[in-house]
C-alpha cells in the first residue's frame, strides 16, 4: 500500500512510539527482585560510607540545642549527597530541615526521617566510641546508626536507584529530614508546612517493620517542686533526655563523711530494688559524701527494659531520710517522696492514675527521664505514653492530682495525641505486602508505644527500618546497624517507591533451577 503524504506524519509518530516503548516496557518488566538486588548491591558500599561519615557528626539534641551547628552540618551533607546522586535538594529557611525531591507535581509520596540523635551517655560503656562510625563485625557502630541515620541513607539511596532505573513516575517522591525529633519539639517541621511541602501520604522511616499504623500518645511534662532547699542534700539529679531511661544519678550530701557513710552503707545493703536493682557507689568528699546510682539505659517507650537510676536513688534516700536528717518539707524532700511513693519501680503509671490499656496495645508507660535543679527547687520530667482512650488533658489532670499532696505543680513540655491509621488502607496494605515479599514474615500491622514523626503529618505511618527479633539498641549503649539490615531495608524501600510512585508491582523472584 502506498503511503500518501497524509499518512506519513502518522507513520512517523507510530515509529517514534515504537522506539520509545521498549525502554519503558523493558524497565518495568525487568524491575523484579533480581533488579532490585543488583541496584542495591551497586550502591551499598557508598551507602555504608555515608552512614559512617554521618554518624561521626555529633548531631545531638539536648536541652538548649548546643549542637545546632552539627545538626546543620549534617543537613548540608545530606543535601550535597542528594545532589550528587542526581536528586533535587535544598535546606528550608532556618536551615533546620532538608528536603530532597524526585519528580514534580501533586499527590506527593513522602518519607520522613530525622538526623538528630540522643546523647551517647557514658562513653566508657561503649565497645566502640559512640561517634566513631566504626565498621566492625559487619555493622556500623555509633549513636544514630540505627536511629535514624541508617534509615535516612537507605531512603536516600532508594530514591536515587528509582531515579536511575528510568521508570516514569506516577507521582513525585519527597524525603524530609528533620533535626529536632528526639526532643519532641518538631517545630522545625513548621517550615515544611509554611512552604506548602507536606506530602499527601507517606511513612516515617524511624521505627520497625512490618508497618506501624498506631502509636500511643506522647506526653512530656515537668513536675516542679519549689521551696526551701535542704542544706543536707546539696544536689540530686540525673538523666540526659526525657525519652530515655537514666543510666546514672547522683546525690551530694553535706555532713560528717564518717557518719554519713555509716548511715548509708547499711541502707544500701538492705535496699530492695526488685528483680533489676541499681548499683550504688559512695565517695567521700571534703564536707560529706557523693552517692552515685548506676542503672541501664533504654528507650523511654520501653522503660521496663532499663533500670532507672533516678528512681532507685530516690527510693534509697527516701528509706534513709530519717537517719540522714533530710527535711521532708524542703523541695528536695518532697521530690524524693513523690518519686518514691508515686512512681517507685512502676513503669505503667498505676499509682499516678495513668495505667490504661486498649486492644492491640501494651499498657501505658511512664519514664522519669530527667531530674534537674531549677532556680527555685527541682524539676522531675516525666515521659508518658498511653494507648488511645485517655487523652492528654485527662493525663495532665491526673498527674496534677498526684503531685498536689507534695506541693508539686505540673508544666506541659510537649504533647502528641495517639496515632491511628486504619490498617485496611491501601498505603498500609501495599507496604505490608512489599515487606512480606522480602521477609516471609506474616506479622500484622503493629501498634507501639514509641512516638515517631508519623504523628507530624496526616496519613503517615511508620515503616522500618528495624527488623523483628533484633536487639533494641536505639537510645542504648553500643547502638549499631548491621550492613545486612541496611541492604535489606534499602531493597524494601526501593520496592515500595517503585510500586507507590511508579506503579510497578514487584515481580516474584525467579525460582532457583
Amino acid at each position: 500500500m502506498n503511503c500518501k503524504s497524509w499518512c506519513k506524519p502518522l507513520l512517523a509518530a507510530a515509529l517514534l512510539l515504537i522506539a520509545a516503548a521498549p525502554r519503558w516496557a523493558f524497565a518495568q518488566a525487568a524491575f523484579d527482585r533480581a533488579a532490585i538486588d543488583a541496584a542495591v548491591a551497586e550502591r551499598i558500599d557508598a551507602a555504608v560510607t555515608d552512614v559512617q561519615a554521618w554518624v561521626r557528626i555529633p548531631s545531638i539534641t539536648a536541652e538548649g540545642d548546643p549542637h545546632r551547628a552539627d545538626k546543620t552540618a549534617l543537613l548540608r551533607a545530606v543535601v550535597a549527597r542528594a545532589k550528587a546522586l542526581g536528586l533535587t535538594a535544598r535546606l528550608l529557611p532556618g536551615e533546620q530541615v532538608a528536603v530532597v525531591d524526585l519528580g514534580r507535581g501533586d499527590n506527593v509520596l513522602g518519607i520522613l526521617v530525622h538526623g538528630d540523635v540522643v546523647p551517647p551517655g557514658d562513653a566508657t560503656r561503649w565497645t566502640h566510641p559512640p561517634f566513631s562510625g566504626d565498621l566492625v563485625d559487619g555493622a556500623v557502630w555509633g549513636r544514630g546508626s540505627l536511629d535514624d541515620k541508617g534509615p535516612l541513607v537507605a531512603s536516600l539511596y532508594a530514591m536515587a536507584a528509582l531515579n536511575d532505573a528510568g521508570l516514569p513516575l506516577t507521582r513525585p517522591v519527597r524525603l524530609i529530614v528533620g533535626s529536632s525529633e528526639e526532643n519532641m519539639d518538631w517545630r522545625e517541621l513548621d517550615a515544611v508546612r509554611q512552604a506548602g511541602l507536606v506530602p499527601t501520604e507517606g511513612w516515617a522511616a524511624d521505627a520497625g517493620f512490618p508497618v506501624i499504623h498506631a502509636e500511643k500518645s506522647y506526653l512530656d511534662v515537668s513536675v516542679l517542686f519549689d521551696g526551701t532547699a535542704d542544706p543536707m542534700l546539696r544536689a540530686f539529679g540525673g538523666g540526659v533526655v526525657p525519652n530515655a531511661v537514666p543510666e546514672s544519678a547522683t546525690a551530694t550530701l553535706v555532713g560528717d563523711p564518717n557518719a554519713l557513710t555509716t548511715t548509708l552503707q547499711p541502707a544500701i545493703a538492705a535496699y530492695d530494688g526488685g528483680s533489676n536493682p541499681s548499683t550504688f557507689t559512695l565517695n567521700r568528699t571534703a564536707d560529706g559524701v557523693e552517692i552515685t546510682a548506676r542503672g541501664k539505659a533504654a528507650h523511654g517507650a520501653r522503660p521496663q527494659a532499663g533500670i532507672n537510676a533516678v528512681t532507685h536513688l530516690a527510693q534509697l534516700l527516701f528509706g534513709a531520710r530519717g537517719a540522714l536528717g533530710i527535711d521532708a518539707d524542703s523541695a528536695q524532700g518532697r521530690t524524693i517522696a513523690f518519686i518514691a511513693e508515686r512512681i517507685g519501680l512502676e513503669t505503667d503509671g498505676a499509682t499516678l492514675g495513668l495505667r490504661h490499656t486498649a486492644p492491640g496495645f501494651e499498657p501505658s508507660t511512664v519514664n522519669l527521664g530527667l531530674l534537674l535543679p531549677t532556680d527555685t527547687g527541682l524539676r522531675a520530667q516525666l515521659n508518658v505514653r498511653v494507648p488511645p482512650g485517655l487523652d492528654l488533658a485527662t493525663q495532665q489532670t491526673r498527674l496534677a492530682d498526684a503531685a498536689a499532696p507534695y506541693q508539686g505543680r505540673i508544666k506541659l513540655v510537649e504533647g502528641k495525641e495517639a496515632l491511628w491509621v486504619d490498617p485496611a488502607t491501601p498505603l498500609v496494605q501495599t507496604l505490608l505486602g512489599i515487606y512480606r515479599q522480602f521477609t516471609d514474615d506474616d506479622t500484622a500491622p503493629l501498634a507501639i508505644g514509641g512516638t515517631t514523626y508519623a504523628k507530624a503529618f496526616p496519613n503517615f505511618v511508620a515503616f522500618g527500618m528495624g527488623f523483628p527479633g533484633g536487639p533494641m539498641l536505639a537510645h542504648a549503649d553500643n547502638e549499631k546497624l548491621a550492613v545486612a539490615d541496611l541492604r535489606r531495608g534499602m531493597s524494601i524501600y526501593l520496592a515500595a517507591l517503585a510500586q507507590l510512585a511508579a506503579g510497578v508491582t514487584l515481580a516474584p523472584a525467579a525460582p532457583t533451577p
